[in-house]
């Protein structure tokens, strides 16, 4: 059952998920409905579905939770149910605080009624008195931004006129608890910003509930992360860790996730560690690099993913200026090299694609490059057996804020659109950033500006 417990709130406990189930019954025909209520239950004429099942968690005041999963796993159920529009078949859910929700584009609307008809009815629905749909009148529409259009029925708006309007009413509810779906996605990208800059400051001091497919926004916003895969809780916790694993998760909806390594390669007992010399061992045509300093290891273990057919063996970054030794600390504004040395294990039938992503501790993608070229998309190698592959990448590192970064590689065969990883190592290489020690740093990458200069006429 769910339930508000304003009066009652243990510490500072905002959401309190416990054992959530919600199950559907399906009929193949009308006539099982029928045949379903005539006898009562002594027989069953449709089978269940659990749209939701053993999920458990507590969310607190000043804690955003950002719930991930591909399209059909719960997510809308689950936040429905803590919403209060829809009962759960078991579990309890109890909820601290008036709950704002934007679960579907222009839910809480009648398309009949003008939109400023529409903001006393939806401001009601969210809990708001008279009193303060009118004191927050004025500031709900020019959040909206809609013009005339104010007066007109909600039937002829856009949809995302009407997300304006929902999101307008909703921002000014003052909400303990707010609930985003994603709606956001059909609005434009001015107001989307306005959104996200709102959202930003609910989440520094109420709860945030933030469903959505995009993983830079959940890293950007949230605080933890619950991953929903067919109805039950498949991973909740660290943002970083959670968002690889759904990452793999969705690579092996078409693929391999975990590698295969042949018995000549190595035991399957035991995973990799292809140091130096083993890597020499391991085969007679490996190249020798163009650089002269120590390689970075490669263990294949569960950060690492991919059919097997092509694997990465060593890497190593550095700086042009110094290359005699691996680079870890930033400044921001180096010039870097990126060498990756790969061997073909078994032919892949398809050109070769290297690449590599650049996050921060949160998980947030910064930027990222690869071979692939769209104006030559067949120009990548297709190596054979046994042949040998070197990956090179030469770029300008960009001023990043102090803290700690991680860069991800990837080799895969195909094309940028339609490809197969065939090894995928999630942060494999750690580097330090104290590019604000020299100069303040506004966002998350600095600009490289040019010239800075203030004259006086």
């Amino acid at each position: 059952m769910n339930k508000s417990a304003e009066n009652t709130r243990p510490g500072d406990l905002a959401i309190d998920v416990d054992n959530l189930g919600k199950c559907y019954r399906i009929y193949s025909n009308p006539k099982d409905r029928l045949k379903q209520a005539i006898w009562r239950g002594r027989k069953e004429y449709y089978h269940e579905f659990w749209a939701l099942r053993n999920v458990t968690f507590q969310v607190r005041r000043g804690e955003t939770l950002g719930i991930i999963g591909r399209n059909g796993s719960g997510k809308s159920t689950l936040l429905q149910i803590i919403c209060g529009t829809l009962t759960p078949t078991e579990g309890n859910v109890q909820s601290f605080g008036r709950i704002a929700a934007l679960l579907e584009l222009g839910s809480g609307f009648n398309p009949e009624f003008t939109g400023i008809e529409n903001v006393h009815l939806n401001g009601s629905l969210l809990g708001m008195s008279e009193a303060e749909i009118n004191e927050r009148f004025d500031d709900i529409l020019a959040f909206a931004d809609i013009g005339e259009f104010a007066y007109q029925p909600v039937k002829t708006y856009s949809s995302g006129m009407a997300l304006r309007l929902a999101f307008a009413v909703l921002a000014h509810s003052n909400p303990e608890i707010l609930v985003v779906d994603e709606a956001l996605s059909v609005g434009d990208a001015a107001f989307n910003q306005k959104c996200m800059r709102f959202i930003q400051g609910v989440k520094e001091s109420k709860v945030l509930l933030y469903v959505s497919h995009d993983p830079t926004s959940i890293a950007s916003l949230c605080d933890r992360v619950l991953w929903l895969h067919q109805g039950k809780e498949q991973g909740r916790g660290d943002v970083r860790t959670v968002l690889d694993l759904y990452s793999k998760d969705c690579y092996g909806a078409n693929q391999e996730t975990e590698l295969k390594i042949s018995a000549e390669v190595a035991s399957p007992s035991s995973p990799i560690q292809a140091s130096v010399n083993e890597t020499q061992a391991i085969g007679p045509n490996r190249p020798k690099l163009p650089f002269n300093i120590s390689i970075k290891s490669i263990n294949y273990d569960k950060n690492t993913y991919g059919d097997g057919a092509i694997l990465i063996r060593e890497v190593c970054l550095f700086d042009i200026k110094s290359p005699e030794e691996r680079i870890k600390l930033l400044r921001g504004g180096e010039t870097l090299q990126l060498s990756i040395l790969a061997e073909c294990v078994n032919e892949p039938g398809a050109p070769s694609i290297c690449g590599f992503i650049v996050r921060n501790k949160l998980g947030l993608t910064l930027f990222g490059e690869n071979t692939f070229k769209p104006e030559q998309p067949c120009d990548g190698p297709n190596p054979k057996q046994g042949e040998w592959l070197l990956a090179q990448f030469r770029f300008s590192m960009p001023f990043l804020q102090s803290g700690t970064y991680m860069i991800s590689l990837g080799w895969a065969s195909g094309s940028q659109a339609s490809h197969i990883q065939n090894c995928y190592i999630n942060d494999l290489l750690e580097l330090q950033s104290n590019a604000n020690t020299f100069r303040p740093i506004h966002g998350l990458i600095g600009c490289p500006t040019q010239e800075l200069s203030i004259e006086v006429y």
